[in-house]
């Protein structure tokens, strides 16, 4: 008889977004119908519970972490010094010693696979190189404490490394035993770190997750759901470099409304995380609470919602994948590279998401079977 694999999945676990949260569950629900006994832990850093942001909340502020920063009168190499390492104390000492402590929680002398992603975890950040922080440690853990096999699984990479982070998600990534991506673009900026990395594509594993209910389509007109999440303001703002003022910003959303309800749909407002809930309900006061915020503060709560919609218009790559599988009509706000490439792949393309399905499973199953080789 096979002894049961223990599989340690290491990604986004204490987040408002909703999109990891599925990401999170899908890797543990795949693993687990393989017979493998699975462990969960936090990658990067320990955020706030949706459920905690809010105009009308002293917790939810702009949804945005402080971020360390250098003064521009710190003298040049004083500066330099402070730019280099700063930030990266600053993360261990809010979120690394915590990442360093669950361990304990599991038996770490017996896991046979440690699994990181999903999620866009290659990326790096002015001042903050988080994802590389963690990036780097997770490494370390494994080669000095774990030693075991090490999948990087389902994730996405996003251009312009700070130099610390390029050198770091190079070494580490040369350190993991199997590399899948999930899709072409991430892998073509992957392979630049080193020729030597062999780097495979999925889909995304969010796609394998099912709805768990039979859907109701509407059967008029007037009866159809559309559902539009407003993207945070500060973050299109810093992506696009613009400087709009966010009354310009929201009547772009407003025209998507209004040409939708001119198509027959009841409009919803929605979210999945915890920047664009309070960005929804500062559109929904610019609107003087015209359309309805469909509350959705845990992930059961947005399966809900989207099995509900017949409609849905987002610019957060995994609220699109949910309603994908939901069964809804989709359509993406491009904020960034990431949307426009998810875009072209899935939402114009109308792929058959039982073959998405298939080939996720055959890759986990390869990444098991790769377990009986070592």
């Amino acid at each position: 008889m096979n002894k049961m694999k223990k599989v340690l999945i290491v990604n986004r676990k204490y987040t408002d977004n909703l999109g990891d949260l599925a990401i999170g569950d899908a890797l543990a629900q795949l693993f687990s119908k393989k017979g493998c006994e699975v462990y969960r832990l936090e990658f990067s850093r320990f955020g706030k519970d949706i459920s905690s942001f809010g105009l009308s909340k002293n917790s939810g502020g702009s949804g945005a972490e402080s971020k360390a920063r250098v003064s521009q009168k710190t003298p040049g190499r004083l500066k330099l010094f402070l730019g280099a390492n700063f930030p990266k104390t600053i993360w261990f000492i809010r979120h690394g010693h915590r990442v360093l402590r669950q361990v304990r929680k599991i038996p770490k002398n017996e896991i046979d696979l440690i699994i990181i992603g999903g999620g866009q975890l290659i990326q790096s950040d002015s001042w903050n190189d988080h994802f590389a922080y963690a990036f780097r440690l997770w490494d370390w853990m494994n080669r000095h404490l774990f030693k075991t096999k090490m999948a990087v699984l389902s994730v996405g990479a996003k251009e312009g490394f700070s130099p610390y982070a390029g050198r770091t998600f190079e070494k580490s990534l040369l350190h993991a035993d199997l590399i899948y991506v999930r899709d072409h673009h991430s892998k073509e900026i992957i392979e630049r770190f080193d020729s030597a990395l062999d780097v495979k594509t999925m889909p995304d594993v969010a796609f394998s997750l099912y709805s768990g209910e039979e859907r109701e389509k509407a059967e008029g007109t007037e009866d159809k759901l559309a559902l539009v999440g407003i993207y945070n303001y500060d973050t299109y703002c810093k992506i696009h470099s613009l400087e709009a003022d966010r009354p310009a910003y929201y009547e772009g959303w407003k025209k998507k409304i209004e040409d939708l309800t001119a198509a027959d749909y009841k409009v919803k407002l929605f979210y999945s995380t915890g920047p664009d809930k309070i960005e929804t309900q500062r559109f929904s006061e610019y609107l003087e609470r015209k359309f309805e915020i469909a509350e959705a503060d845990s992930l059961s709560d947005l399966n809900e919602l989207l099995n509900s919609a017949d409609y849905v218009y987002s610019g957060r790559m995994h609220a699109l994948i949910l309603a994908m599988v939901s069964g809804c009509r989709v359509e993406a706000f491009i904020t960034n590279t990431k949307l426009k490439v998810f875009a072209e792949a899935y939402t114009r393309q109308n792929p058959d998401l039982q073959v998405l399905r298939q080939e996720i499973d055959q890759v986990i199953d390869d990444v098991l079977a790769s377990l009986s080789d070592s």
